[in-house]
């Protein structure tokens, strides 16, 4: 078996880790396969990159916090020390490639290998890419995609380099567990129809109001609510008993299993794996994002059908009506499971790993 080495730079969240972790887990399959990821000591890739294996190096630099922020001010220094301690890595380690997956971690490495000829891989899970990925597009050797729309926002050279092949989510989600087995996981009744909701790790503060303010109406009308809060939020003490609450939930694949309809923020990890999962979604974009890319995703999927948008501050007024009106119309849900379906690319790891593997002529 042939073998690759890859430096991986992933992180910040979730959404920006968990998708380069996907095409090195597939890789895996093919490939004996070495691999360092750099990232943020004090973010999620520094607890969740030893334990699946990798060594993990820490880098200085930090995301843009505002004009506001002595974070901001060092930005520079932070980008200089970070494209230092990556280039003595590519000089010893010699990788075969630069795997980027976004956010501001993904500059240096994606300056750093290019300046060494080292190929760059970048994966964009957002219909607009962000700002590391368009600074370094042009210097990308493959660029996957999850969106078509993608490429009207890069250079013509840059473009050339997409393909579109879906966001890599891990296979976590391949099969899904029987409907009412799930539900009953999570202590809820089998036959109810189900809200999943959630806003992330952290939590969204206005999708948990809005979840509380219509949990009556929904006990009333029959219906009940998996509801992941995040770790930051306070539960009010008396709730009705058709809400089953959770801080975090780590078996996403049953959670989607139980639900009709999905209220979630619209990152590019989350609407890859509602594509997968073919579930309904009603889409609350987060607000402060610079280049508004979470409204890009969600738009696109409402323009195919797949999902309503609602914005953050619209929630309030209308989550509870739009929950009770797809609820009460069966025939609308199945439509927009359809076409969430039809955007859902459950192999794009696969893909991915292949498309990275013919690139480097292997």
């Amino acid at each position: 078996m042939q073998t690759i080495k890859l430096i991986v730079a992933a992180g910040g969240t979730g959404g920006d880790l968990f998708p380069a972790v996907a095409v090195v887990e597939q890789l895996q399959h093919i490939a004996n396969v070495e691999a360092i990821f750099v990232g943020n000591p004090n973010r999620i890739e520094a607890d969740v990159v030893p334990k699946l294996g990798f060594r993990f190096v820490p880098l200085s630099v930090k995301g843009y916090k505002g004009l506001r922020s002595l974070q901001t001010y060092m930005l520079p220094f932070t980008i200089v020390q970070s494209y230092l301690t990556i280039r003595k890595l590519i000089s010893t380690f010699k990788p075969d490639v630069a795997l980027c997956a976004g956010t501001y971690i993904s500059y240096p490495l994606g300056l750093a290998a290019s300046h060494t000829k080292v190929p760059v891989v970048l994966i964009e899970s957002n219909a607009i890419p962000g700002k590391a990925n368009r600074s370094i597009a042009k210097r990308a050797n493959l660029i996957v995609a999850a969106f078509d729309e993608c490429k009207q926002f890069l250079s013509e050279q840059a473009a050339r380099a997409v393909q579109v092949l879906g966001n890599p989510i891990r296979q976590t989600f391949g099969a899904l567990p029987n409907q009412q087995q799930a539900r009953t996981t999570f202590g809820l009744q089998p036959n109810k129809q189900t809200i999943l909701a959630f806003g992330g790790s952290l939590g969204a503060r206005s999708i948990n109001n809005a979840v509380v303010a219509m949990l009556p109406q929904l006990e009333q009308m029959g219906a009940q609510v998996l509801w992941q809060t995040g770790k930051n939020y306070t539960v009010p003490q008396h709730l009705p008993a058709n809400v089953t609450v959770l801080p975090f939930i780590d078996d996403m694949a049953s959670a989607y299993s139980a639900a009709d309809i999905v209220v979630s923020r619209s990152g590019g990890g989350t609407v890859a794996e509602l594509g997968v999962v073919g579930k309904p979604a009603l889409l609350v974009p987060y607000p402060y994002a610079a280049n508004k890319e979470q409204e890009h995703n969600a738009r696109a999927l409402e323009n195919i059908g797949a999902a309503k948008l609602i914005h953050d501050e619209h929630l309030a007024a209308q989550l509870e009506p739009t929950v009770m009106e797809l609820l009460a119309n069966p025939n609308a849900l199945q439509h927009m499971a359809t076409a969430m379906a039809s955007h859902g690319k459950p192999h794009a790891a696969r893909d991915a790993a292949h498309a990275v593997m013919k690139l480097l002529g292997k």
